[in-house]
């Protein structure tokens, strides 16, 4: 034991390791103390003059009110959880410090059309880091100025009056189909993973033309269920399990698109079909669009599609339920314009 203390005591008394230990140790401090410096500087400023900031807290430096907002977010209960008793203490518009940046939430009708008229403006829309890793680099969301109105355009086209010619008997076949063969006959459905089932194959079955295969719907929302969350590549995190799914959906795109391709290339007339995939494989083949911008914008396009229009669904279906006199005369309104239509 005294040869090991002492081979010990005079390892650690060598002058040059002694030197490379005190500066590592200092400039490790030093650094720290740096951090620390900058972030109470900038917390600070946020807090320079409150006049013209709405009312709220940001929480602590740095990580702010973060563990609240994800805590929320992971129960399912981000409104009535983080957003409701926000606004119920500070009012409609209220700050908060989320993932180490600044946020002002604003709420209601008129804030949200504040934004959406002025985006490019006055306001230019960004996503958290996971979100444009798992929507992709190359989507309409981190496209500004002239490339982000042509990728609009192009994606506009198949929602305009030509394209809905096309689309609303496709849309309306599927319902019926969906409605046969998942509803009719069941005493008891799942309103919401219903729809969900329904708005997906319509985006991708009536806009796309991709013939869903089983076990996508739910490769999709292993994606879904990271865009939100911290961006760390952790194995068995839900960042980490998106980032999978993402290959998994990119390799099964890539396949989609090359043979869209090789079909449209070996036909005359390229948009036949009227499909948006086809209007997008078009512009890559006269070199206006990339493949990665090809794929990119589907994903993003059947997450925007899937997620709020199945739950925008599910939310009405309930709200009619609750009011049946609502129903009754939404019903009489369509049948009005069921027969106005047939006579004329």
């Amino acid at each position: 034991m005294s040869l090991n203390f002492s081979k010990s005591l005079i390892f650690t008394s060598s002058p040059m390791f002694g030197d490379i230990v005190y500066f590592i140790l200092w400039g490790l401090f030093s650094l720290l103390l740096l951090l620390v410096s900058f972030n109470f500087l900038r917390h600070k400023q946020c807090y320079k003059d409150k006049r013209n900031l709405p009312p709220g807290e940001m929480g602590f430096p740095l990580i702010g009110e973060t563990m609240e907002f994800f805590n929320a977010q992971r129960r399912n209960q981000l409104f009535e959880e983080f957003v409701h008793p926000r606004i119920l203490k500070h009012g409609r518009i209220f700050r908060t410090r989320i993932m180490g940046s600044p946020t002002v939430v604003v709420n209601g009708a008129e804030a949200n059309k504040f934004l959406l008229s002025n985006e490019f403006k006055l306001v230019k829309s960004s996503w958290p880091s996971s979100s444009v890793e798992l929507m992709g680099r190359d989507s309409i969301m981190e496209k500004d100025g002239g490339r982000h109105r042509f990728l609009r355009g192009v994606i506009g086209t198949s929602l305009g009056y030509a394209g809905l010619e096309l689309l609303v008997p496709k849309l309306c076949n599927s319902v019926q189909f969906h409605l046969a063969t998942n509803w009719k006959g069941q005493e008891k459905i799942s309103l919401y993973r219903s729809t969900k089932v329904l708005s997906f194959s319509i985006v991708f079955e009536c806009l796309l033309g991709i013939k869903v295969e089983p076990g996508m719907l739910d490769t999709f929302e292993r994606v879904l269920e990271g865009v939100f969350s911290p961006a760390v590549m952790f194995p068995g995190s839900k960042f980490w399990r998106a980032k999978k799914a993402r290959v998994e959906i990119e390799k099964m795109l890539v396949k989609v698109v090359r043979e869209k391709r090789r079909e449209m290339e070996g036909s005359l007339g390229r948009e036949q079909d009227g499909m948006l995939l086809s209007k997008l494989v078009s512009g890559m083949i006269q070199g206006e669009i990339s493949e990665k911008e090809v794929i990119d914008n589907v994903v993003l396009l059947v997450f925007a599609a899937h997620d709020t229009t199945s739950f925008a669904v599910a939310m009405t279906f309930k709200m009619l339920a609750q009011h049946p006199d609502c129903f009754g005369k939404l019903l009489q309104g369509n049948l009005i314009l069921i027969l106005t239509l047939y006579l004329n």
